[in-house]
């Protein structure tokens, strides 16, 4: 006598197999069988899906959902596309550990990408921000990776310089800490102060205590336009170097001149893993990305922290803008994408609303700014920072080539404020839909293995991301004839189509296309 036995299903396993016809009955939050069609098999609940698929649900590896996480949001975004696990902590910025002292100055800075929700932060360790989110009830799994640049902070402050040996020993022993506490590995931002401050020299000496606990690295790489091919050696060397797996996050190819390097950059990580480095990569599947505005500002004014990067926004412009014409030593946004493709996706003051979802060009001519640049900086003074934005720049030829690769997994991204990117609400339907069932890029069996197991097992979940006995009851059922994404840039907030029914650790969350209100997700520490 099952809790629960799904009849009639088409089964994606999650391992890459071929689907099959099955019954799957799941007790006491676990896969405790998987029965042929027409079982015997008894149940206090029986759901007949008639030939729909049944699948592991959807980890999403790279998430940034942890305000909304502790201020008891529902996480409606994320579940009803078939999100049973998130992980948070990426781009080197996770909210710990921290002291008391960087509180203030960590959020300003986070806040274009976080939000600004008025979430009391009372932890300081890794462990007890952990049961902070525990405490909050999650509808959905957690994880959580360490930020290396969260951990620079908290040793070395904002400061754009060579860490000592003393400095680089603290930082060891404080990943090694959180990786204790539950942490799944260690990420980098290394476009975003601190981490951007960080030599490959001092990322492996760090990242070697991440990789002594089974950890991964887990990096935004330094460029992803002109210089992504150095970018990507960089990857291999502190991977190969430091012996911890790596992961690309959001792999992609920014530019217009720089479309079209994907076969290369492809063939280079296969060398890699040829030779034994063990480096994979993820991927959103959208031609535009989205972060926080203050990234377009050179990271040495950066480092002189939150009042003293508005103070150069205010009162030292000229140097700012001769840094953004002149100076390509850095991911510059201006020069690769373009003020005319970075649209504006949240603010917090009501008086600036009306600048979501334009661009900084068209911000500027409004306010009659003769250089784009003033409308940016003027927008993230009044803003305290807390600026979104969503950058257009890539090429569909480059994302379907990625997203053919065996060691790409599928990742959201999501941000959650003000306009945010679609990929938050619909990047998984959007896959199967478009990419599975009208172009035929993938097979269905393969864009569900990179949506599973795959991310899974990189970030060491056990008993997730597969159908098997034993394993979590983590279960999406979704019809592959209608599953799609229905939002859109300009309306992001529109739930897809297809997915039926969603369980986390054997609860619905979502039953018959619609939200349940159940909470039965749980903090992953093992």
């Amino acid at each position: 006598m099952f809790d629960i036995l799904f009849r009639n299903a088409k089964v994606i396993d999650g391992t890459g197999n071929p689907w099959f016809y099955g019954d799957v009955g799941v007790e006491g939050g676990t896969v405790a069988a998987v029965l042929p069609p027409g079982s015997t098999a008894r149940a206090r609940r029986v759901a007949d899906v008639d030939g729909k698929a049944l699948c592991p649900g959807f980890v999403d590896g790279h998430s940034h959902s942890e305000l909304p996480l502790l201020a008891g949001e529902g996480m409606d975004c994320k579940i009803m596309q078939g999100v049973t696990t998130e992980n948070l902590g990426l781009d080197g910025m996770s909210l710990a550990p921290i002291k008391d002292g960087d509180k203030a100055d960590w959020k300003k800075h986070l806040s274009g990408l976080a939000g600004t929700l008025d979430v009391p932060w009372t932890w300081n360790s890794f462990a007890e921000y952990l049961d902070c989110l525990q405490a909050a009830k999650p509808p959905l799994n957690v994880s959580s990776y360490v930020g290396l640049g969260t951990v620079r902070l908290s040793v070395m402050g904002m400061a754009d310089r060579p860490a000592e040996d003393h400095e680089i020993r603290a930082m060891r022993d404080l990943v090694a800490q959180c990786m204790d506490e539950g942490a799944r590995g260690i990420s980098a931002g290394l476009i975003y102060p601190p981490s951007r401050y960080q030599s490959l020299e001092e990322t492996v000496a760090v990242a070697k205590a991440a990789a002594a606990h089974g950890g991964i690295y887990d990096v935004h790489m330094r460029n992803e336009a002109d210089a992504i091919a150095e970018s990507v050696e960089e990857v291999i060397a502190i991977s190969e170097r430091s012996g911890i797996p790596a992961m690309i996050t959001h792999f992609k190819i920014r530019g217009k001149k720089n479309w079209g390097r994907s076969a290369a950059l492809i063939r280079r990580i296969d060398e890699a893993r040829a030779a034994g480095i063990d480096v994979t990569m993820a991927q959103y599947p959208y031609t535009a990305g989205s972060t926080f505005l203050h990234v377009v500002i050179p990271p040495w004014y950066h480092s002189r922290g939150v009042d003293g990067l508005l103070r150069a926004l205010r009162e030292e412009r000229g140097a700012i803008k001769h840094d953004l014409d002149t100076r390509m030593d850095w991911e510059n946004f201006s020069q690769s994408v373009g003020w005319e493709k970075i649209f504006v996706s949240s603010v917090v003051s009501e008086a600036n609303q009306p600048c979501v979802g334009k661009s900084i060009s068209q911000i500027a001519a409004e306010r009659g700014h003769a250089d784009p640049a003033d409308a940016a900086f003027d927008l993230l003074v009044e803003e305290q920072l807390a600026v979104g934005m969503i950058s257009f720049g890539l090429d569909e030829a480059d994302i379907t080539a990625i997203m053919r690769h065996p060691a790409v997994s599928f990742i959201t991204d999501g941000l959650m404020s003000g306009r945010p990117h679609p990929r938050a609400y619909a990047t998984y339907p959007r896959i199967l839909g478009r990419y599975v069932r009208e172009q035929g890029v993938l097979s269905l069996e393969e864009a569900v293995r990179k949506m599973t197991s795959l991310p899974a097992r990189k970030i060491r979940l056990r008993n997730k991301g597969v159908i098997a006995e034993g394993y979590d009851a983590d279960l999406v059922v979704f019809d592959p004839d209608t599953v799609i994404d229905k939002n859109s840039y300009d309306d992001p907030r529109v739930h897809p189509a297809g997915i039926a029914h969603v369980l986390v650790n054997g609860v619905f969350v979502v039953e018959d296309a619609a939200l349940t209100g159940a909470r039965p997700g749980r903090v992953i520490r093992d």
